[in-house]
């Protein structure tokens, strides 16, 4: 696999995971959550972050800045609406004495319906991204594989300097250890 089949790969792997987040958002608003399965409020934390923040900005070198400050804005606009979403499930703490006999805080029918307002909201923005991130495809097979492999050198460089130097040293012995060196 190329560089350019590689990136593709991760954008429909990214988008598939977006598809599972909203999913476990639509699970938690119909009630059936599992409590490990509760999708995060913030960003970086999900796959789909990871790789828009980690990846897909290398591209904005290569005509692609507009299309990534869209998705951005978007991806910033679903995830202010699950926070908003993940506050009345999860924002109340409940009481000691809820707690010591098991009950769980409830949402009320209000809240249970806000809910689902910001999903439907959140539902509308996540078509908006799907399309965005169509384009970006579209902009990221116009790529040649020389601008691909650019952003693998990129890659590289970035893990090369995050390397310790001294690891790869044998000369140990002028080595000064410690803040001061006399």
């Amino acid at each position: 696999m190329n560089n350019k089949e590689r990136n593709i790969d991760r954008l429909y792997k990214a988008r598939a995971a977006h598809i599972r987040w909203m999913n476990s958002v639509k699970l938690l608003i119909s009630g059936l959550t599992i409590k490990d399965k509760v999708p995060s409020p913030i960003i970086q934390e999900s796959y789909f972050g990871k790789w828009y923040y980690d990846e897909a900005l290398q591209f904005a070198k290569f005509n692609s800045n507009q299309v990534l400050n869209e998705i951005e804005d978007l991806m910033e606009s679903i995830y202010n609406q699950y926070t908003q979403i993940y506050l009345i499930y999860f924002g109340k703490k409940s009481s000691m004495i809820q707690s010591i006999f098991g009950v769980k805080h409830s949402a009320s029918k209000y809240e249970l319906e806000l809910a689902s307002n910001y999903y439907e909201e959140t539902i509308v923005l996540s078509d908006k991204l799907k399309k965005k991130l169509a384009t970006l495809e579209r902009q990221l097979f116009a790529l040649s594989l020389e601008q691909h492999d650019k952003v693998k050198v990129f890659e590289e460089e970035t893990t090369s300097l995050s390397e310790p130097s001294l690891l790869n040293r044998t000369d140990t012995k002028s080595y000064k250890y410690g803040a001061r060196s006399y």
